[in-house]
Parts: C-alpha cells; sequence; structure tokens
C-alpha cells in the first residue's frame, strides 16, 4: 500500500467525530459514518475526500465498505486450508515480522494469525451455555467483518492475539503478496529490542518494558498499543517466556482454561495486559534457545 492511499484510508476510518469549542468542550459534529446494528459494522462515508482523493482511492481498487460475512466453522475451515499457501511458511512470517520493526508494519500480524491457524484444531463450533461464542477458539457462531478496515488497520501495524474471527482477513490478504524481507536496517532495530528485552531488571514488569523502549525511540512512530502487539508475538512464539502457560508456538489452549488462568497471574485482574505476556517478568529475559531456533538464521544469512 502506497503512502498515499494509506493516508486516504485513514481519513476515511479515523475521522475525528468532535471539536473543542472555546472553552475545551468536545462537541460532537456527525462524519456520515452509519452503524449497523444487525451486523455490528458501520459503513464509512468518504464525503470528507476531496474528488482527487476519491478518483485516487477507486482508481486503487481498494474497496471501502466491504462487508463479508462467516461463519464460525467456514472460518476455521479457511484457517487451516490457507496455511498450506505457499507464500504462508514460517520463514515468510517471521521475515515480515522483523521487518515490521520498520520497513513494513503490515508485516506485525500474519505470525499470530498464522500461529493460531497452526494450533488451532479443527472444530465445530462449541458452547455447553448456549451462548455465541465458541468456548474453544472464540469465534462467534456467525460474525459480519469490514474487511477493508480491517486490512488498513494492519497496514498502520496493529497486531494482537486475540480478536481472531479476523485472523483469516488478515492472512487472506497477507498471502498475496511478495515474501518480504527485512533490510539490515529492520534487523538492527529488532536486536536492539531484544537486547533491551535480555538486559531487563529482575523485577520489571510488561508494562514497565513497553516504556522503557518507547522512551529509547529505536522503534519508527512507535505507539503503546501497537508496541504491544509486537511483545505479544515474542511470548506467543515463547522468546519471552512466561510459566502459566504455553505459548502458540507450542500449542493451543482452549478459551476456558486460559481464563482460569489468566486469574491466578498477579496483578492480571488489574492490568490491561493478557497472556502470555502478562505472565513475563524482567527475570526471565530472553528464551536464547527459542530466539536462536527461530530468528539465529537471519543473522547469518
Amino acid at each position: 500500500m502506497d503512502e498515499k492511499l494509506f493516508r486516504i484510508l485513514k481519513k476515511v476510518y479515523y475521522k475525528k467525530d468532535y471539536i473543542k469549542d472555546e472553552k475545551g468542550n468536545k462537541i460532537r459534529v456527525k462524519t456520515g459514518d452509519v452503524f449497523d446494528l444487525k451486523s455490528n459494522t458501520r459503513q464509512y462515508s468518504i464525503e470528507n475526500l476531496s474528488p482527487e482523493e476519491v478518483l485516487y482511492l477507486q482508481e486503487s481498487g481498494f474497496v471501502v465498505n466491504d462487508i463479508v460475512y462467516d461463519t464460525h466453522d467456514d472460518n476455521i475451515h479457511k484457517l487451516k486450508e490457507i496455511i498450506g499457501n505457499s507464500n504462508l511458511t514460517l520463514h515468510n512470517v517471521l521475515s515480515a515480522y522483523i521487518a515490521g520493526f520498520g520497513s513494513f508494519p503490515r508485516g506485525r500480524q500474519p505470525i499470530m494469525s498464522y500461529l493460531f491457524a497452526r494450533a488451532v484444531p479443527l472444530h465445530h463450533f462449541c458452547n455447553s451455555q448456549g451462548r455465541d461464542i465458541c468456548e474453544i477458539c472464540t469465534i462467534k457462531r456467525d460474525f459480519w467483518s469490514e474487511r477493508g478496515k480491517e486490512i488498513f488497520r494492519r497496514y498502520w501495524g496493529y497486531s494482537w492475539n486475540e480478536f481472531v474471527d479476523r485472523f483469516y482477513i488478515d492472512l487472506e490478504e497477507f498471502v498475496k503478496l511478495p515474501p518480504r524481507t527485512a533490510t539490515e536496517e529492520d534487523l538492527q532495530i529488532f536486536r536492539s529490542v531484544i537486547d533491551m528485552i535480555r538486559n531487563a531488571p529482575e523485577d520489571e514488569t510488561p508494562g514497565q518494558l513497553e516504556q522503557r523502549i518507547k522512551k529509547s525511540k529505536l522503534i519508527p512512530n512507535c505507539e503503546k498499543y501497537r508496541l504491544r502487539g509486537q511483545l505479544m508475538t515474542l511470548a506467543e512464539l515463547g522468546v519471552m517466556y512466561n510459566p502459566f502457560i504455553k505459548p502458540l508456538f507450542d500449542g493451543f489452549t482452549n478459551f476456558n482454561t486460559r481464563c482460569e488462568i489468566g486469574r491466578k497471574v498477579p496483578g492480571s485482574s488489574r492490568s490491561d495486559i493478557i497472556l502470555p505476556l502478562s505472565g513475563w517478568r524482567g527475570k526471565y529475559g530472553v528464551c536464547e534457545e527459542r530466539f536462536e531456533e527461530l530468528f539465529g538464521s537471519f543473522y547469518r544469512e
């Protein structure tokens, strides 16, 4: 995605919905966006774009308001099928992830989506209490998504290990891209972040680590929740060890079990950081064996 299209889409998906008066009070303004209660999605207006921007958007082929319907069972089957794609290898998603620290923010999420797709068991929707969320994987029985916004957020560098019903959208777009090779600068940034984790004070928490990395200004355009996604990936790979739950790289843990374990993690109820990252402390540093297994080859190429 080129910079001009990115700026246009940011205007579409992240409009200001208020202005401040002379006293600093927030006043809501109409954006033209409409929320649909039935599908739980938003129709985004493009009225705030100039005629030139509208034309550029149309010629790009990027579809705004691409509302797609899916079901739990179909989504699980598609995830299992797509991991067989030749562009979706562990090496390619790890390379894209390293590039995500600098030149390619889009590369941050695919490794997480890939790990989930690889680990989640093939299963039918299951909820013994009659609710609409699967108690195995958290995907809803059926759901709607605005594909365009999800893809845009990936180019903006957002990543996470929750909201797994969006992982297929991520992978479906990613496999169409040419494999991404991390630059020397990307590798240097990534290694510098790893060194900060490796040399963490023994009692450092994930939140304190985030603050330390942000203050170092190692990562361009570093933002709290996008950085947290990058660290969450290291936790799900087992590079940032936790003693409570196995990372996705090592296998799948169903949702109910994750919730039970999460309640036992010290301080977890007071934090918005979840497992497995929430279980890391500075004394664990970096699992050197896992780091070498996954990333060592990138520094020998």
